[in-house]
């Protein structure tokens, strides 16, 4: 059960870390998480090396980069989608990924350089906030691979830890910095769902809250100015595990317009539907997927259309007992 527990946690952490994407005023960086949110991997790859290059002493830079190089290769891996981290934690029984080691290589060596760029800030300047918390995106960037790829879960447990350090340090050193609660927030609502048993038997007790936790991510979905996009994401899988699938519709319709070639808000928008007991626009939401397929829109061609299908399958299916007993 404490094993369970841990994993959960670094689950979380994965997600923050992974959706989190800093936004910044550079034409590089713009346009880099423009191509992040649209799973234009290859694109925003390239603009954040160039962002690298254009300020190398920028630790959040490197963050960028890691965080595109890693979502290629869990695009590739197919661990992108969220119904695996739904209440049933069906990412738990998946087995090992074939990484790529190539990939992993990238992905590491990304992350040393944003580390000593950061420390090197530190050691200047010990309290400066956006190193403390690059060094919290940093970590939980490392333990995201570590716990999604690499299935090292101490290894994941321990980088995790210091990714929630490391941002209680930048809170600390600059209270009104909004991004620090997204992993604090994590921290939180993990915490706050394990049984009581479980948070009597962890070392040091173990103490959080559910709603502190929604309330610390949708705070920073509404005011971050580095991790807006990823506290929204975030937002969208806690609302879906608390099933409260309408707040979680109005959070993917703002993803979805803002991103316009991310084919996976369409989808887990059409869960949300299927969720609420409406399965009439969940099934809307899929055709109108079907059609950009159709049309060979931007972002669309990658989309494998029997997965498609297969969802209007399962929501006609449920729908149909539901029309003969009204008809009777």
């Amino acid at each position: 059960m404490k094993q369970l527990t841990s994993r959960w946690l670094l689950l979380m952490i994965a997600v923050a870390a992974l959706s989190s994407m800093p936004l910044g005023a550079a034409d590089y960086r713009h346009d880099g998480d423009n191509h992040f949110y649209n799973l234009e991997y290859d694109l925003a790859i390239a603009d954040y090396a160039k962002l690298i290059q254009q300020n190398p002493n920028d630790p959040i830079s490197y963050n960028d980069l890691a965080s595109a190089q890693l979502n290629k290769e869990m695009s590739r891996l197919g661990l992108l989608d969220s119904s695996a981290l739904g209440r049933d934690n069906r990412f738990l029984r998946i087995g090992t990924p074939q990484a790529d080691p190539r990939a992993r290589a990238l992905v590491l060596d990304t992350l040393d350089r944003g580390r000593r760029t950061a420390e090197t800030v530190l050691a200047r300047e010990a309290r400066n906030t956006l190193a403390l918390y690059s060094l919290c995106t940093n970590y939980g960037l490392r333990a995201t691979y570590e716990f999604m790829i690499d299935r090292a879960w101490f290894a994941a447990l321990r980088d995790g830890s210091k990714a929630r350090s490391y941002c209680a340090q930048a809170q600390k050193s600059q209270p009104e910095f909004v991004d620090t609660y997204l992993v604090l927030g994590v921290y939180e609502y993990t915490a706050g769902s394990v049984p009581l048993p479980v948070k009597l038997l962890a070392m040091g007790g173990l103490h959080g809250s559910k709603k502190k936790g929604i309330e610390y991510v949708s705070r920073v979905a509404q005011n971050g100015k580095y991790d807006r996009d990823a506290a929204r994401v975030l937002l969208t899988v806690l609302y879906r595990r608390e099933n409260r699938p309408l707040e979680a519709v109005a959070v993917l319709q703002s993803l979805i317009a803002d991103y316009p070639r991310n084919y996976f808000f369409p989808l887990e928008l059409a869960a949300m539907y299927s969720d609420a007991g409406e399965p009439e626009l969940a099934l809307s939401t899929l055709k109108s997927l079907l059609q950009k397929m159709d049309e060979n829109l931007s972002g669309y061609r990658s989309l494998p259309r029997e997965t498609v299908r297969r969802r209007i399958e399962l929501i006609e299916a449920r729908r149909l007992p539901l029309r003969r007993a009204s008809s009777t």
